[in-house]
């Protein structure tokens, strides 16, 4: 297939402008330097508390450090926090790694962490992504140097999985710069410092003084919002590692002395109905017949290569709560428009969705399918493509124009579905879906110190997530990464790369 003459002109400068971003200065080449494209920079630059997905958060995990972590398959694992024990229902104790300093100097003890979670307790912090986390967060306190307590409002089993997400800056420079300006010059505890930190462009050297120190000397990361310049970034070299590309450019890396790395993303792939106003969207039955009129299965067989598993739920499978009784809408376009006759729309209706493209490999070609799909049952879809910073600040404070909207739940940070659940309900502070009678069946969830009676309660949520959809379920999505021969131990988890051990082999 043969591009027109304007995109191979637009394709070729981006990818030399790439290659002039990534350029240092001779006298560095004896340096490792790993050079990372993501579609977008962090936009709240280096606040920990910012984002907690991949790769957005690739560069806060080199910085900054978290009590516990999660592995491949969710199960947390001890980190800063060495182990921990419930007091009662209300109160836990957390054991500190002893030694374990900010680059700025300043001990991570108890009374740093106990500040972190504070800041999320005192009301202060509710305006940061990550504050759902640990929303039910009573107090914290240093016991001792090295023994944290917190107590919670109401009893969460799945604290220590909770905790995973939140990231611990440096006490004195957070109360010293503020907010908007520790993000310009974030200071942690992990195996790199951040020198510069903005909105082009993210530099971080290794900090000599980690506890986990690197294998790295640098680390350079840039926003590459076009996936087709992120993946020729890594083919000429520009880049060592090009995150969220597609399955389809596997042969295409091969040749070059790259590889594809598929990796958990916890996340699935929704279109999401804007149904709290007057639409067609409201109506349940409206709901179901879009989510029968859609192929999923041979969006995936023919549009994605096969690499994500079609799902009917908002869990991915290794998540807590996953209903695996759930199971996916098949495909029945009959139904749909049945569905649709039933609520008082035989002719269909237009339908009008927000998304963002290039943010992978071939998102345009099945947001098209999706739209054929219900044209067969005379929904009428008009998209409305948006930069992703603007498509993620709508979807932290609103704005929607139209009635649905691209979208995900995403159990990350903590692999618990009842975080994405509060997310897709009236508990979200702009929400774009509400029905007040789930939400005492969701903090019921949470409370239940029982671990197995609050899997069962969770998965009932999930059914009735399912039966009564907010949403349109798509798939499973894995995040796709490109990567360069060169990387050795990359090996990413649930929102979670440690980035201290990666490496680089010489040429």
């Amino acid at each position: 297939m043969y591009l027109p003459l304007l995109s191979v002109i637009r394709l070729t400068t981006q990818v030399l402008m790439l290659g002039l971003v990534f350029a240092g200065p001779s006298s560095a080449q004896a340096e490792k330097v790993l050079r990372l494209g993501v579609v977008s920079l962090p936009g709240d630059l280096g606040n920990p508390y910012g984002s907690y997905t991949i790769p957005t958060v690739a560069a806060g995990l080199a910085v900054f450090d978290s009590l516990t972590v999660l592995d491949i398959d969710g199960v947390v694992q001890p980190w800063i926090a060495e182990r921990w024990e419930v007091v009662d229902e209300l109160t836990w104790h957390f054991t500190l790694k002893p030694n374990v300093k900010f680059s700025s100097g300043e001990p991570f003890d108890a009374s740093a962490a106990a500040a972190a979670l504070m800041y999320f307790a005192s009301g202060d912090g509710l305006v940061e992504v990550v504050a759902q986390s640990v929303i039910d967060v009573e107090s914290a306190r240093a016991v001792d140097p090295l023994t944290l307590e917190i107590k919670t409002k109401q009893p969460n089993i799945l604290l220590p999985r909770r905790l995973s997400g939140l990231r611990i800056p440096a006490p004195g420079p957070w109360a010293e710069l503020g907010r908007k300006g520790f993000g310009m010059a974030p200071v942690g505890s992990g195996a790199f410092i951040a020198t510069r930190w903005d909105t082009t462009r993210i530099e971080l050297v290794a900090n000599p003084n980690a506890w986990r120190p690197p294998q790295l000397d640098r680390i350079e990361m840039i926003g590459v919002p076009e996936v087709t310049t992120r993946v020729q970034g890594l083919i000429t070299g520009a880049v060592d590692i090009a995150f969220d590309i597609g399955p389809d450019n596997g042969p295409l890396l091969e040749r070059s002395g790259a590889r594809l790395k598929f990796r958990p993303s916890g996340r699935i792939q929704v279109i999401t109905f804007m149904s709290v106003g007057d639409s067609p969207v409201a109506d349940l039955r409206v709901r179901q017949a879009l989510n029968f009129a859609i192929d999923k299965q041979s969006i995936v067989d023919l549009l994605l290569g096969g690499a994500a598993e079609i799902t009917g739920q908002a869990a991915v499978r290794g998540a807590f709560g996953y209903n695996p009784a759930v199971k996916p809408y098949p495909y029945d376009p009959d139904k749909a428009r049945a569905l649709l006759a039933e609520a008082g729309y035989p002719d269909g209706f237009d339908l009008s969705a927000d998304m963002t493209l290039g943010a992978m490999a071939g998102d345009g070609s099945w947001y098209l399918q999706i739209a054929q799909d219900l044209a067969k049952i005379g929904v009428n879809v008009t998209y409305r493509p948006s930069p992703y910073p603007i498509h993620i600040r709508k979807i932290r404070e609103g704005g929607w124009e139209g009635n649905a909207f691209s979208m995900d739940f995403n159990s990350l940070p903590s692999m618990d579905v009842l975080w994405p659940l509060r997310i897709h309900s009236c508990m979200w502070r702009a929400p774009w879906h509400c029905r007040p009678e789930w939400v005492p069946l969701i903090e019921d969830a949470e409370q239940e110190f029982d671990l197995e009676e609050r899997r069962r309660k969770t998965q009932a949520l999930v059914k009735l997530y399912h039966d009564e959809p907010t949403s349109i379920y798509l798939w499973e999505m894995p995040g796709v990464d490109g990567v360069s021969n060169r990387v050795t131990n990359f090996r990413p988890g649930q929102s979670f790369i440690d980035m201290a051990v990666i490496d680089l082999a010489d040429d």
